[in-house]
């Protein structure tokens, strides 16, 4: 396909917020797209070049590209950024520069060319990137250029996700009844366009060519509310009730048999592959050369996938660290010095793929028989500990000892159920309390935009920050309250650089707000933070139907991306809970 044509499709995307629309241009661009072609023209139509754990990004900022496009245009870049200020989108603003021409440059060719870019490193590489840029956009034409441009700085929102692709998968297939069947791929194996490349090649049997594999995250299970042991037992029967640590989801991939990744091993003698990932799919094997080297040393297998939590403890005590301890580990630089101070402890509660083999339809009791077998004792890798029981009171009993151990509460989960990749399922049950009459847990919010702010505040140039949920129906990103307490003037001087970073001009398309909650900026959706309010009511000006009474900022949760916050599903699960 030529890359005009490509264009011509997200152009039609970028013209629309209707989901069956999207998904009627998807399934046409997928129909016209080539196997050898699809899985590229997917990722540029999200904005990427890889699945977002391959983690291949530009690293290209605004303002050398206002510099590149001065070169390109022969405009002052005074010029330039008068118009980028108009337009609020340099995309939009590189159209306006570009002269009309007409080009034959492929899809394939301008996705090779950008993954170039993408790639170029070291000393002088922005120079670089702006030359092969400049090259670029000369063999363009304008709409080519207007997407170029927005890829490249991470600007191409179209207003859909994976999800929207699935349903354009399903409508190519003019089969909706497959949707189940691709999501379950998806969250087994979450690179959408290895599945539509699967798909387009093989059709419906594509998607049983899906499979789990090292090295590629898993989508991890969650877990569902209940309010009380009585209603726990009431729905589940026997339970398992394991504890629930305040560290950070981490699921550890290990394949002997893989030799080609090696970069990431910090002092391994072997070279295969051994990676981890936190629950939004990001790569994080740099930050844990411990778990990495106990890893190699514990793990008595050829191949594994692991799901666990990491967390900080006190080498005198034995005692867990709080949450806002354990994640300063989440660093790029200085992360040998920080493993000493902050030693971890991986904490494993599933296994996922055992020796070419996924485990995820074994029962619980068999996947646990399975860990007691592969885990070697002596290190910091350790099986999560359990109770067995259908006793309300052993489970209330549990959870009190959860608390006297300052932890986060405690799990409960059905013995004989499986694992559920990327499902809310009430085989799993989190129990968390506070000791006061409030939300009987914290909730992850995004943040949407933020308040200038009067009096004391203005100092900062915030004085409060609006927060959402994602809504997985609709594909929007509900407005639930105002944040304005809670943080330290640190935190306020960081929530707003942080903001800045990703400030937008106009209201993203996938959000849903009302004119009355508008704030004085708007941000990308990426920016989660944990919350704890004193109630949850029901709104007429929130979008979510409900809002948060009295919130306060708990953490900022780095580990975790924007489609992971409290779901509107849970939120209702919660304020039901709660009016009982």
């Amino acid at each position: 396909m030529n890359f005009n044509k490509f264009s011509q499709f997200l152009d039609k995307l970028d013209s629309t917020s209707k989901r069956l629309e999207m998904t009627d241009i998807l399934a046409e661009m997928i129909k016209e797209l080539s196997p050898s072609e699809i899985k590229n023209g997917i990722y540029l139509s999200l904005g990427t070049l890889k699945a977002p754990f391959a983690d291949l990004k530009f690293n290209f900022a605004d303002k050398q590209m206002v510099k590149t496009l001065a070169m390109f245009s022969g405009e002052e870049v005074e010029k330039i950024n008068q118009i980028y200020s108009k337009e609020g989108d340099l995309g939009s603003v590189t159209l306006t520069l570009s002269k009309e021409k007409s080009s034959n440059l492929s899809l394939t060719e301008a996705y090779n060319k950008l993954v170039e870019i993408a790639e170029i490193e070291g000393t002088g590489s922005q120079d670089k990137k702006s030359q092969k840029i400049l090259n670029l956009l000369n063999e363009l034409d304008p709409l080519s250029n207007k997407f170029i441009v927005r890829i490249i700085l991470g600007n191409n929102r179209l207003g859909f996700t994976e999800l929207t692709i699935v349903d354009g998968l399903c409508k190519f297939l003019n089969d909706k009844k497959l949707k189940q069947q691709i999501e379950d791929a998806f969250n087994r194996h979450p690179d959408i366009g290895h599945i539509a490349e699967q798909i387009k090649e093989h059709g419906i049997e594509g998607i049983n060519k899906i499979k789990i594999t090292p090295g590629v995250p898993v989508n991890p299970q969650k877990a569902q509310r209940l309010s009380s042991p009585e209603e726990i037992i009431e729905k589940m029967g026997k339970v398992w009730c394991e504890f629930k640590f305040d560290g950070t989801r981490v699921q550890l991939h290990l394949d002997k048999s893989n030799k080609k990744t090696s970069e990431n091993l910090f002092g391994a003698k072997e070279e295969f592959l051994v990676k981890t990932f936190t629950r939004n799919l990001e790569e994080t094997t740099h930050q844990y050369p411990d778990i990495i080297e106990d890893a190699i040393n514990q793990l008595d297998v050829e191949s594994v996938i692991l799901d666990g939590e990491a967390i900080g403890f006190n080498r005198e005590t034995g005692e867990y660290l709080p949450f806002q301890e354990t994640i300063q580990r989440k660093r790029k630089h200085n992360v040998a010095e920080m493993a000493l101070q902050i030693p971890l402890k991986y904490l494993v509660f599933d296994i996922l793929y055992l020796n070419g083999k996924e485990t995820l339809n074994l029962p619980l009791l068999e996947r646990r028989k399975i860990l007691n077998q592969i885990v070697k004792k002596g290190g910091n890798i350790e099986i999560d500990s359990h109770i067995e029981t259908s006793d309300p009171l052993e489970v209330e009993d549990f959870f009190n000892e959860a608390k006297r151990r300052k932890l986060e509460g405690i799990m409960a989960k059905k013995p004989d159920s499986n694992y559920e990749a990327g499902a809310r399922a009430f085989s799993w049950i989190k129990f968390k309390r506070n000791e006061k009459d409030e939300v009987a847990d914290t909730l992850d919010v995004v943040v949407m935009g933020y308040f200038y702010g009067k009096g004391s505040r203005s100092e900062f140039g915030i004085g409060g920050f609006l927060v959402g949920i994602f809504d997985s129906e609709t594909n929007t990103y509900k407005t639930i309250s105002k944040v304005g307490s809670g943080l330290t003037d640190e935190e306020w001087v960081k929530i707003k650089k942080d903001c800045d970073e990703i400030k937008t001009k106009e209201k993203p398309k996938d959000f849903d707000v009302e004119k009355d909650m508008y704030p004085d900026i708007w941000v990308k959706p990426k920016i989660v933070v944990t919350v704890r309010a004193d109630e949850i009511s029901k709104s007429p000006i929130h979008t979510a139907g409900l809002a948060l009474r009295f919130p306060r900022l708990m953490n900022f949760r780095e580990d975790k991306g924007p489609i992971d916050s409290t779901s509107l599903e849970e939120i209702k699960d919660i304020y039901q809970l709660k009016s009982k």
